[in-house]
């Protein structure tokens, strides 16, 4: 039987919204086939725009660029929570009840989070993103463009312990209540702050994402 692979990545393109003050995402057909023999295109976009991997330059003076995050890193089992049905910001508190309703079990060192926020009035509390980093998770996603607002102290937190946020994820409700293995591919930029993503998750209970994660 096929592994089921899903795929969280949003749509890329003129009309992907971005965050705001970043630059918009271009397209510019430079090649067609009946004049050029192939098609090219042009696109020009920010480092955060679509689905994509905050690195902890984005927010760390000194920070890692995505470049030199570990592949290693952006493949590990991941918790999917869908915490869309209220506002304000998501405790650990809020986290563990999820994680204890829906008997999974407390993410170990490595791990990622996926959480199913919404793109209103959900945001991450800091105290769940310190909680987050004494964990040593690997990683939080959601599916929000951002996890907090300005002055980002979600951010500093999980970037300062040398976590990554993937944004703008496209998490189906269904997936609620899963243990996935997370692939997260950001562009390899050059001392990018970030970059666009493919992210998939695999439906195999986070074996393969467990086996990359085992020490060596």
């Amino acid at each position: 039987m096929p592994l089921r692979v899903v795929d969280l990545t949003r749509p890329l393109g003129p009309g992907t919204p971005v965050y705001p003050g970043d630059p918009p995402v271009m397209v510019e057909t430079v090649a067609v086939i009946p004049r050029d023999g192939f098609y090219n295109r042009r696109v020009c976009l920010g480092e955060h725009s679509g689905t994509h991997v905050d690195a902890p330059a984005h927010m760390v003076e000194g920070g890692a660029p995505v470049d030199s995050v570990e592949a290693s890193r952006l493949i590990a089992p991941a918790l999917a929570m869908d915490l869309s049905n209220a506002c304000g910001a998501v405790s650990s508190r809020e986290i563990i009840a999820g994680l204890r309703l829906r008997r999974l079990p407390l993410p170990r060192r490595g791990w990622y989070l996926l959480l199913r926020i919404g793109r209103g009035c959900r945001s991450v509390s800091v105290e769940a993103a310190e909680w987050m980093a004494r964990l040593g998770l690997g990683g939080l996603g959601v599916d929000a463009p951002s996890p907090d607002g300005p002055p980002y102290p979600v951010h500093r937190v999980l970037l300062s312990s040398g976590a990554v946020i993937v944004e703008n994820l496209e998490i189906p409700r269904w997936l609620d209540g899963e243990k996935v293995t997370l692939i997260v591919a950001p562009l390899r930029l050059s001392g990018g702050s970030g970059a666009p993503a493919r992210v998939y998750a695999l439906l195999d209970g986070g074996r393969a994402g467990e086996w990359v994660q085992e020490p060596v």
